[in-house]
């Protein structure tokens, strides 16, 4: 990084007018101003500090240049210049103006011009960029300003273009580093406890960074525990950084109230937890009669529900139907083990079936029946078929089916009679079928009637 030092001017016609698009060269001296440019023309720039890179590659290709560079100055941008030297071979050294910078490949052209550059040839190697560079020469501005920088020194500066009816040469222009210029021997850096600083002092180059110093747990940044305003630090949580109604919980004890007539006493372990621990709650069904359900009050308004015995009120209305699909074994027991289509009612209600339908599917062997009515039963009311025909077709894929009508049956009087809260069963009065492999769906229609 070098350091150079700024000088202005500005180009006006002698009516005071701004001329813009002059051309301004500056020279070292001793100069030699017969020619436009002159010479010798002194190296400027156009900031106060230049960086420097050193060139790995470089390549042209339509009329620009593209160099790849060990890093990239962060002054170097797109509309800057770069002056690059001790590149072989020669063509490829000069002030350019960047075009593009993309990683670490900068794209270069003519100042100002833009103009195509001539191919230098292949890159053999070397080669060095300082930048911030300003072409020498260079133009004033829209308002006829300029200005540049250059090393400290005495200097002529050459002002010349079309709109001049004759050059103006400023001899002996002193660019000289600005009042109170010094040199800093040492920068440290410090600050708070809560971060930590690295690379203090610098007393030459460096960088000072500031990271963030490492906590004990269960430390918050915050300001003091108590008393007034100071600096927050890092420290322990108290009582009062909580807010209000915020406190410490040392004791969590459980009660649990349970209905007597559906459970026995709660046992409750482990209560209370002072410190960690668990709460054990075991509940278990109270006995109840047989016979009995839970549920709400058997009639009035809404209440708490209770173990109570069926009423009426509790069954559903209307047709009900139930299926029922029974196999060949079912079917060859019939006579010792009758099955069950529609369950035990409840005490106090009773099956009243209306319609009984049969779908028989033949099986690979068909049944042989030596007699005994197939009945259907529930208690000691029972309808039996008129015949078993239809449990005799032959072998799949034959299908059969058969409605039936309930007959009407008598159960035997009683408190209760037969028939209540008896289930309706399929069975055979005498004689299982034989040798079959057929099955049979049994649907039933029936109703659900109290006996009171």
């Amino acid at each position: 990084m070098s350091t150079q030092f700024r000088a202005d001017g500005r180009v006006q016609s002698t009516q005071g007018a701004a001329l813009s698009g002059i051309s301004i060269a500056v020279l070292t001296q001793p100069a030699v101003t017969t020619t436009q440019p002159g010479s010798p023309l002194a190296t400027l720039f156009n900031a106060a500090l230049s960086n420097a890179a050193t060139v790995t590659a470089a390549s042209w290709l339509a009329g620009a240049i593209a160099f790849t560079l060990n890093a990239v100055p962060a002054d170097v941008v797109p509309g800057s210049y770069i002056n690059v030297t001790g590149v072989n071979p020669s063509g490829y050294n000069g002030i350019w103006q960047v075009v593009s910078v993309l990683g670490l490949v900068v794209t270069v052209t003519t100042p100002f011009t833009l103009t195509a550059i001539a191919n230098p040839g292949t890159y053999i190697g070397a080669g060095t960029v300082a930048t911030s560079a300003l072409p020498n020469p260079f133009f004033s501005d829209t308002l006829g300003n300029f200005f540049f920088y250059a090393a400290s020194g005495i200097y002529t500066v050459q002002i010349y273009g079309s709109l001049l009816p004759t050059q103006l040469v400023l001899a002996d222009q002193n660019v000289v580093a600005g009042g109170g210029a010094g040199s800093v021997t040492s920068v440290a850096l410090t600050a708070p406890a809560e971060f930590t600083v690295t690379g203090s002092p610098v007393v030459a180059a460096g960088t000072l960074a500031i990271t963030k110093a490492n906590q004990s747990a269960n430390q918050v940044y915050a300001g003091p525990s108590g008393g007034g305003p100071v600096a927050p630090g890092f420290r322990a949580l108290v009582t009062a950084d909580l807010p209000a109604g915020t406190g410490t919980v040392t004791s969590v004890a459980y009660t649990l109230a349970v209905p007597a007539a559906l459970f026995n006493a709660a046992g409750i372990a482990g209560s209370p937890v002072t410190t960690t621990g668990t709460i054990a709650v075991t509940l278990s069904l109270a006995n109840q009669a047989a016979n009995a359900i839970f549920g709400g009050p058997s009639s009035g308004g809404a209440a708490p529900p209770t173990f109570r015995a069926l009423v009426p009120a509790d069954m559903p209305t209307g047709v009900q139907f139930t299926s029922t699909t029974l196999s060949s074994a079912n079917l060859l027991a019939l006579l010792g083990t009758p099955i069950s289509l529609v369950p035990a009612p409840g005490v106090g209600f009773v099956i009243v079936p209306l319609m009984i339908t049969i779908e028989f599917f033949g099986g690979g062997v068909a049944y042989t029946d030596a007699g005994g009515a197939v009945s259907f039963s529930a208690g000691s009311a029972s309808g039996p078929l008129p015949n078993n025909n239809i449990f005799l077709v032959t072998v799949s894929p034959n299908k059969r089916f058969q409605t039936f009508s309930w007959p009407g049956a008598t159960d035997t009087a009683g408190n209760p009679p037969t028939d209540e809260n008896a289930a309706l069963t399929i069975s055979k009065a005498t004689n299982n079928f034989a040798a079959g492999t057929g099955t049979a769906k049994i649907i039933v229609h029936y109703f659900v009637v109290p006996t009171n």
